[in-house]
């Protein structure tokens, strides 16, 4: 195929002439092109490095970088299934299975967001929840799937509801402005550009105690104020970014923010911009959340044409705009400086730290980066102050957290209350309903695929952040994927490696190398070829990986994979002896 071929060269000049030829749009146009073209051909590629004025190989690097982009020959159509832990642990291999006795291809895909309904996959532009082995003719005749609501993912509201931040999901129409307002957004905006300095607007934060909500739980305040200090010591107004990149398998729960109340989040952002100085942003959503990315993209419009955004927001001389970028398909791109090197128009690999994006991030300049649910904490704590916020969750973690739960619980779906108001065994027996049938508690997956495997020692832990790292283990985004006494531990990590390996970005030896022996190791173990000397090799690349990676992701690839060989030792050796004690794993001795 060649750039002569008419209908061709119309779609990629027609998608290149609208494009300045800047470095941070090329990933724009590859974008536009894939959707357009279904795929990305050599002379495609050849033209956008053309007119970006970069070499081909350099495009070409950067297109192959990303899971959703189709580089080469245009792929056949496929299911793509998702098999990362919550999904794996809910019956996705037996649904792989039938699919693929019926004739589909079926493919890996990064999770896709909706871990209390899994196993999930999407198949010709469709999302099918809740899929079961018994249950996929609508798949199969590739008919409409069941159509779901937002709130239908809410398990419970455990808070008072003027203090939940899921309190309008399901209440007001998330493609609304007006109701919006009339819930009360941008109330808290108009409070701060009013009658609140920049400055009392990061104190009152910093009183508050939040703590960032994406996993790492950093003082959501102090990274305001670094920002602040960096813009006012001269290095050029701020960046504020809201991280919308959810790609940890078992969590949902910015998700479920942005398609209940899009304006919440833009809210919280334009308050972050004020109070340290920014002139510009953009929220950075994962390419797999397509319709709720074309649902902010209106929400931006509308609070722009309202006098929310823009050239002298409500009035005042306070001026911000705010852009949409879609990601691609990286896990990484969850990983801040990484998501920056995407942003410009890079393959999202992490940066050397220092610099900190609070003095040096998004094109050179101070950035503020936090995560969907975070920014959404910002209107009530400006609309009613550091003391009302404090009065609920603990006082090293404050306020109200929301929960992703999944696995094998009678009630799955994301849970919002006070920080350390639940112990993982109160969620179980509580808002979650119970365990699915007769099996006992064996295990819960705390934090996301980058966390910990925790047993029955830690079921009357409080779920905070203080509380869960001094009994062993790192709350991260609050998910919470229950385990019950059939599930095989050696498969349901296999399953966790097998995300790492094709997450990985590469970038660094440890972890290219680290992730997929890790994954060769699952695979002998649980195909009964495993033996005592493949646990003594997953313990020396863990702690490899933990001790060596460039960034936070070969880091805690093994995180899972340890604790469970640590905390279940005599599962992993029954495996290494040619015994799955669950009957889970086909064994072939």
């Amino acid at each position: 195929m060649s750039l002569s071929e008419p209908s061709l060269e119309r779609v990629v000049q027609g998608v290149l002439s609208a494009l300045p030829p800047e470095r941070e749009m090329l990933p724009v146009a590859l974008e536009r092109l894939n959707g357009a073209l279904g795929y990305l051909p050599r002379p495609a590629i050849e033209a956008v490095a053309r007119h970006f004025r970069r070499p081909a190989q350099e495009v070409y690097g950067l297109a192959t970088f990303y899971a959703l982009w189709q580089v080469g020959e245009k792929a056949p159509t496929a299911v793509d299934l998702c098999d990362d832990g919550p999904c794996h642990a809910q019956g996705a291999p037996q649904v792989r299975r039938v699919l693929e006795e019926a004739g589909l291809e079926v493919r890996r895909t990064s999770c896709l967001g909706h871990c209390a309904a899994g196993p999930v996959a999407r198949h010709a532009g469709r999302l099918y929840r809740n899929l079961s082995p018994q249950d996929l003719r609508p798949l199969l005749e590739g008919r409409e799937p069941a159509p779901w609501k937002p709130e239908e993912d809410i398990l419970d509201l455990a808070v008072p509801k003027e203090r939940a931040l899921l309190r309008n999901v399901g209440r007001i129409a998330p493609d609304s402005l007006a109701e919006a307002v009339a819930a009360g957004a941008y109330q808290a905006l108009r409070k701060a550009l009013t009658g609140m300095q920049p400055a009392e607007v990061v104190e009152e934060v910093v009183r508050s105690g939040l703590q960032g909500r994406g996993g790492a739980g950093f003082p959501t305040g102090l990274k305001m104020r670094f920002t602040a200090a960096a813009t006012r010591s001269g290095n050029g107004p701020a960046w504020v970014i809201g991280n919308a990149d959810e790609s940890e398998p078992g969590t949902f729960k910015d998700r479920l923010l942005i398609e209940g109340d899009p304006h919440r989040l833009l809210e919280g952002i334009v308050l972050a911009a004020y109070a340290v100085g920014a002139r510009e942003g953009c929220i950075y959503i994962r390419g797999e959340y397509a319709s709720q990315a074309a649902l902010l993209e209106r929400a931006i419009q509308e609070a722009q044409a309202a006098g929310y955004l823009g050239a002298n927001i409500l009035g005042t001389d306070f001026t911000f705009t705010l852009h949409l970028h879609r990601g691609a398909g990286a896990y990484i791109c969850g990983e801040e400086t990484a998501l920056l090197e995407s942003l410009e128009g890079k393959r999202g690999e992490p940066r050397l730290r220092p610099p900190y994006p609070t003095t040096y991030g998004a094109f050179g300049r101070p950035t503020l980066l936090n995560n969907v649910e975070t920014l959404c904490n910002l209107p009530d704590i400006v609309a009613y102050g550091a003391e009302w916020y404090r009065q609920v969750g603990t006082e090293k973690s404050p306020g109200t957290k929301l929960y992703p739960i999944s696995g094998h619980v009678r009630r799955r779906g994301c849970l919002e209350a006070p920080l350390g108001r639940f112990t993982l065994r109160q969620v179980i027996e509580g808002p979650a309903g119970g365990m699915r049938g007769p099996a006992p508690f064996k295990a819960c997956h705390l934090g996301g695929a980058a966390g910990a495997i925790v047993g029955p020692e830690f079921l009357d832990v409080p779920l905070d952040f203080a509380s869960c790292a001094e009994a062993g283990a790192m709350l991260g985004a609050g998910d919470l994927v229950i385990l019950d006494a059939q599930t095989c531990l050696v498969d349901y990590v296999r399953a966790v490696a097998a995300f790492f390996r094709a997450e990985s970005c590469g970038k660094c030896t440890p972890c290219r190398v680290g992730t997929e022996r890790q994954l060769q190791l699952l695979n002998e173990l649980t195909s009964g070829h495993g033996t005592s000397g493949h646990l003594q090799e997953l313990l020396e690349w863990g702690e490899h990986m933990t001790d060596s990676s460039f960034c936070g992701l070969g880091q805690t690839a093994s995180t899972a994979v340890l604790t469970a060989l640590r905390r279940f030792p005599s599962e992993f050796e029954a495996h290494a002896r040619g015994v799955c004690p669950a009957g889970v794993c086909p064994m072939r001795g």
